[in-house]
């Protein structure tokens, strides 16, 4: 039996609270930004919470970005070769489109000089792989310029390969860099987070640092003449750019870049003349409303990361390229095809493992480690976040790497708890039992020798149990307490204020004590369609995900405490308010 979820505050700061009421925010929306930035932050609401496009930080003060722009640039000027490289998720996509949009739309490119490579995941497995640069060996022209978009800081060994064959790389990465510093034999490796980075921000996404290089690649061609003075600005790839942010879950909290570039990317998207990707989704996805943060994250970066879970991401990047509406239209199509088939293999692999991780649960584990002998490498990431949601612990799923006597892991975590720090303090203790590994502070991947992975499941345990003394263990909601009004529409757009909502900006979460007057399972049978009634007001209602193993938790007639978001209802062109009940269990 899965572990009870608490609900509980959040803690508010009162400074914080106290200058968002003076910037002019509705003391709801205090009350909401207090629980959502700490003390340090006070003098900082205005730019955190609502910055203007001028806040995005200008690649200058990224390591390594004056190098990487004149070699770019020198390679469009000179029509040398340039090599693509990127991961499979839909950071990578994004990252990939955007160097390509740029290079070809922008800087005049001819699209027979641009070559795209991604990993596969299955057969190749995670970055700069020994199986991709065997494939970019054998078959890309050279001399060339590689970029990479999100990977590259940890691939040593495969850049220095492509250096000793004539391939000059340049990295674009926001993932952590190892204790040995970039890789040496890279022209340059463009990462925010670099022990020797001044960059303001090191929250960004891979594909906002690949649009940075792509900037400073705009100026160093007008500069040397080869571009108009007035050419261009890059600004319409911030969509792009947008995706990529918010399906990589990067911090929206502390970063005013990510908060500006999805607020200026939702306007692209939502414009009459977005590109023809957005509205292909739309239809495919049967969404109603404006495109929000919340769209990208649950249905449009799912979809766009489900082609890379289960085959090769380049179909994820000829979606977002593609010019046509009937053709974006009928790619989007597969790719929906392409998730319905993940939640598939989701729903089986969390079956099976449900119970190890139920018992590491019980047994008092601060950490998580399963391993799927059936497991697809593809669905680790999703089914490791699940098991967090779950069990309020850091987690790894590990299963068999295809073609290889290793296996295979994505880890995610909990508040408190860096990935990237808890595996390189394992490859430092076990530096043989770890083939490869990489990550930031919210998620990672390992690739391990399968005799160390008891080692490994002691490590990992010890790691988290020492650096989350002051967490409680279990799953758990927070809230931001009870609303003194009465839910209404004026009351959601009220708080839409505060959008974008995403990781550690989270949306505002509501508790109170209610009844269930109707409700009745809707979709595949696990979600709830609910009436409330709260106080002497009755409230329509959604619990996504609710019942599980055929199990309903609430019954009619049931006074519940609950926690919920405000949500508004769009249906033949009227919107009502929904509530989305994001926990309900029997008062007592």
């Amino acid at each position: 039996m899965a572990e009870e979820v608490r609900i509980s505050d959040r803690p508010v700061s009162q400074s914080v609270m106290q200058a968002a009421i003076t910037a002019g925010y509705t003391r709801l929306q205090s009350r909401i930004i207090a629980g959502r930035l700490g003390d340090g932050d006070a003098g900082k609401v205005s730019l955190l919470v609502r910055p203007q496009l001028s806040a995005i930080d200008a690649p200058d003060r990224l390591p390594d970005i004056g190098v990487a722009a004149d070699a770019v640039a020198y390679a469009v000027m000179q029509g040398i070769p340039l090599i693509l490289l990127s991961d499979f998720d839909c950071d990578g996509a994004s990252g990939h489109s955007v160097l390509k949009f740029a290079l070809r739309d922008y800087f005049g490119v001819p699209e027979d000089h641009i070559h795209s490579y991604i990993g596969h995941r299955l057969r190749e497995g995670y970055g700069v792989s020994e199986s991709v640069t065997q494939r970019i060996l054998e078959t890309a022209p050279r001399p060339a310029v590689v970029i990479t978009a999100d990977q590259g800081s940890s691939d040593h060994a495969r850049i220095e390969r492509l250096r000793d064959h004539g391939f000059m790389t340049v990295v674009t990465d926001h993932h952590g860099v190892p204790v040995q510093g970039p890789p040496s034999a890279a022209l340059a490796c463009v990462n925010p987070v670099r022990e020797d980075s001044t960059f303001a921000d090191p929250y960004i996404a891979g594909v906002h640092v690949a649009w940075l290089l792509c900037c400073a690649v705009r100026q160093r061609l007008i500069d040397r003449g080869h571009l108009p003075a007035d050419a261009p600005r890059l600004g319409g790839l911030l969509d792009l750019v947008a995706l990529g942010t918010m399906a990589d879950c990067v911090d929206l909290a502390r970063s005013p870049n990510n908060r500006a570039v999805l607020t200026r990317g939702l306007a692209l998207m939502n414009a009459p003349d977005a590109r023809p990707v957005w509205r292909a989704l739309y239809r495919v996805s049967r969404c109603s409303g404006p495109i929000t943060a919340a769209t990208l994250g649950f249905t449009f970066g799912p979809i766009i990361n489900a082609r890379g879970r289960l085959d090769c991401a380049l179909g994820a990047v000829d979606l977002l390229m593609c010019d046509d509406e009937e053709e974006a239209e009928r790619l989007a199509s597969i790719l929906v095809e392409h998730n319905n088939e993940r939640k598939q293999v989701q729903s089986q692999m969390l079956r099976r493992i449900l119970p190890m991780a139920e018992q590491q649960a019980v047994d008092r584990c601060t950490a998580i480690t399963v391993f799927d002998p059936e497991g697809h490498p593809g669905v680790h990431g999703v089914c490791a976040a699940r098991l967090v949601e779950a069990y309020g612990r850091p987690a790894a799923y590990f299963s068999p790497k295809q073609g290889s006597d290793y296996i295979t892991a994505s880890l995610r975590t909990v508040p408190g708890f860096h990935i990237r720090n808890a595996l390189a303090q394992i490859a430092e203790s076990h530096p043989d039992d770890l083939i490869a590994w990489g990550g930031h502070a919210g998620a990672g991947g390992v690739t391990l020798k399968r005799e160390g992975l008891e080692r490994f499941t002691t490590a990992f345990n010890a790691i988290a149990t020492r650096a989350l003394t002051a967490w409680t263990l279990g799953p758990r909601v927070l809230t931001d307490g009870e609303l003194d009004q009465i839910p209404s529409l004026e009351l959601f757009n009220e708080l839409a204020v505060l959008e974008p909502f995403g990781r550690q900006w989270e949306s505002p979460v509501f508790r109170a004590e209610g009844r269930i007057l109707t409700l009745r399972p809707v979709g595949d049978g696990t979600h709830l369609k609910l009436l409330l009634g709260i106080g002497p007001d009755r409230f329509d209602a959604i619990w996504f995900g609710a019942v599980r193993d055929g199990v309903c938790p609430v019954e009619m007639g049931q006074v519940v405490r609950l926690a919920f978001e405000l949500d508004a209802n769009t249906f033949r062109d009227e919107t009502r308010l929904q509530l989305r009940v994001r926990h309900a269990v029997a008062s007592t």
